[in-house]
């Protein structure tokens, strides 16, 4: 079974936060300290992540709430995906660190999955799951809205945030991932589309 489409959500969402931060001029990234809803002033000493020019990139505000909702929702059902593929591999008689382990290594693992867990993981990843394509996009675009306030002049620096993630995300699984994570990545690319179209008409 194929979780990599959950750790590619979790490794992209990380690369966003991460880019969500000011960088110094020295290059070392300074993150914001906040609490819900405080407004995080930029100064002119600082370098916007994707520039080579100091920049006042102005205040805006980071939903902190918003963005604590989303990874409890997702460490939540994360973590009872893992249980129940967990317990499938137990009743096998196998340990699920050994299996990671031998997949890790590039080991060919067998593993039969009974019709009741293959039936729970096709539903997560279907396209309206919460693994799924949709849900899956709405969340990184959601996370990526609460981490600027929804101030949409910052849709360029996290549209590539998202791209450096999914990078990584592919490199961590030896370059390839499953199709579901590429229509992942289209699904998301085409909300950053829509979100900038709707600045352009609200302007």
């Amino acid at each position: 079974m194929n979780t990599n489409s959950i750790d590619t959500s979790k490794l992209v969402a990380q690369n966003l936060q991460t880019k969500g931060v000011s960088q110094n001029a020295d290059g070392k990234e300074q993150a914001p300290k906040v609490k819900e809803n405080q407004a995080v002033e930029a100064r002119t000493d600082t370098v916007e992540l994707g520039t080579t020019s100091k920049n006042d990139i102005g205040t805006y505000t980071i939903d902190q709430k918003k963005i604590d909702e989303i990874k409890a929702d997702f460490t939540k059902n994360t973590a009872a995906f893992k249980k129940m593929v967990a317990s499938m591999l137990e009743k096998q008689g196998s340990k699920v660190n050994e299996v990671l382990k031998a997949l890790s290594e590039g080991k060919d693992v067998s593993v039969t999955v009974d019709a009741e867990t293959q039936a729970s993981a096709q539903e997560a990843i279907s396209e309206d799951g919460y693994f799924g394509v949709n849900k899956t996009a709405e969340r990184i675009l959601d996370f990526a809205k609460a981490l600027s306030g929804g101030d949409k002049s910052k849709i360029d620096t996290l549209r590539n945030a998202f791209k450096e993630g999914f990078e990584q995300a592919k490199k961590a699984f030896g370059g390839e991932l499953p199709d579901i994570s590429q229509q992942t990545y289209d699904k998301v690319m085409k909300g950053f589309d829509d979100w900038s179209q709707e600045s352009d008409t609200a302007e």
